[in-house]
């Protein structure tokens, strides 16, 4: 079903997998991990055809795959309808109705939250009943809930070969592993404790839009770090695009300074030619371990690279930060970086995360839900995540 031999490929000088050997065969499962730089997206790419056709690369050795589908990391750029209901097509409509999409139906693709967007591509992609079925990190965008919903759906799929592309492993029942590259388990920093003083931020407001309604209410310390955890949909990023700037609201924000937007899609923040060229702040490159990709074009970068270069560009050590899924795409050593550049920073932050392990670095959690938000245990936060 797909066979790859002594499988190569190389942008320009940069030689990303080098001679590649494996064969999956009908309905079989395979787990593809490795850490971030190690060559999966480029992999995944590569076997769905999309590497050398679309995307210009040096491909060599032997590769056949029939009937696959690919589900990508940017569920946005694999969209080719307005409307939920026209892009799942009517295969797609039915097979949403039995998972809970049918209140989506009607929404705009591009104005849905990224872990549902995730939700609709892979709902058309399954519709095209393919036999390979390829998953490049399929739950980064998804809550717990939907991802435990995920992960419980794939065993149920008959008569499909599945290769699943992720940094750890997926638990993907009855698969085999590949490794690509160290996937040493990292050690974490630890949390640094700050004296906390002042009012950073004063925040009461109202987001009304059509039947979406979210009421806020909270206010924060200088040296605080606040985490907001929910489901997809539920308001995080609007909240936070409110707080910014970027959002209509009634009601009133105060802070000081102008605030630092780090939005979940990295690709949205970049202008310039190189990444140094984005950042307010160089020394941040250097805590973040990407000092050596300043000259590079952030187009160019990799997901993960583009991840941290958007941390990056947080203005300085004391206007207020808000951080959307600062973890997402990186792999544990590049997730330890961000943790370590949380925790050590003295700026008080707003983060919007479906990381459990960021929580321990936060002073506060706070659960948003009902079109509200309200102060999180350690109790009700093992529940969320447990899904």
């Amino acid at each position: 079903m797909l066979n790859l031999e002594n499988f190569s490929v190389s942008f320009g000088q940069t030689k990303v997998l080098d001679r590649l050997s494996f064969v999956v065969g009908s309905n079989e499962k395979l787990a593809i991990i490795g850490p971030n730089g190690s060559g999966k997206s480029t992999l995944a790419l590569a076997i769905s055809g999309v590497i050398p056709d679309f995307i210009q690369a040096t491909v060599s050795g032997k590769s056949c795959c029939k009937n696959s589908v690919l589900i990508m990391q940017n569920p946005a750029s694999q969209f080719f309808a307005m409307t939920v209901k026209e892009e799942l097509g009517e295969k797609g409509v039915a097979f949403a109705k039995k998972i809970g999409l049918k209140d989506l139906f009607d929404r705009n693709v591009f104005q849905l939250s990224d872990g549902e967007k995730q939700k609709v591509n892979l709902v058309a992609n399954l519709s095209l009943n393919p036999k390979v079925l390829l998953l490049d990190e399929p739950l980064e965008l998804l809550d717990p809930v939907e991802a435990n919903r995920f992960r419980s759906f794939l065993p149920k799929i008959k008569g499909k070969t599945i290769v699943w592309f992720d940094k750890e492993n997926p638990h993907l029942f009855g698969s085999r592993k590949i490794f690509l590259g160290d996937c040493k388990k990292q050690r974490l920093p630890g949390k640094k404790h700050l004296q906390l003083h002042g009012t950073a931020l004063k925040a009461n407001f109202l987001v009304k839009r059509d039947d979406f309604c979210l009421r806020i209410d909270f206010s924060m310390h200088y040296g605080e770090k606040i985490a907001l955890i929910g489901r997809n949909g539920c308001g995080k990023t609007t909240l936070l695009k409110a707080i910014a700037g970027i959002e209509k609201f009634s009601g009133q924000v105060s802070f000081k300074g102008r605030p630092s937007f780090v939005p979940q899609n990295p690709s949205h923040l970049f202008f310039n030619e190189t990444a140094e060229e984005e950042l307010t702040e160089p020394k941040n490159a250097k805590k973040l371990g990407i000092g050596h990709l300043l000259k590079q074009n952030p187009a160019e970068l990799s997901k993960g690279q583009q991840k941290l270069l958007s941390v990056a560009t947080i203005k300085d050590n004391k206007g207020l930060a808000l951080l959307d899924e600062p973890t997402t795409w990186l792999d544990q050593k590049n997730k330890a970086a961000v943790y370590k550049f949380i925790t050590e920073s003295s700026q008080p932050m707003v983060i919007a995360t479906h990381d459990r392990q960021l929580l321990q670095y936060c002073d506060r959690v706070f659960l948003v839900e009902g079109g509200e938000m309200r102060l999180c245990s350690s109790t009700a936060a093992n529940r969320f995540f447990q899904g």
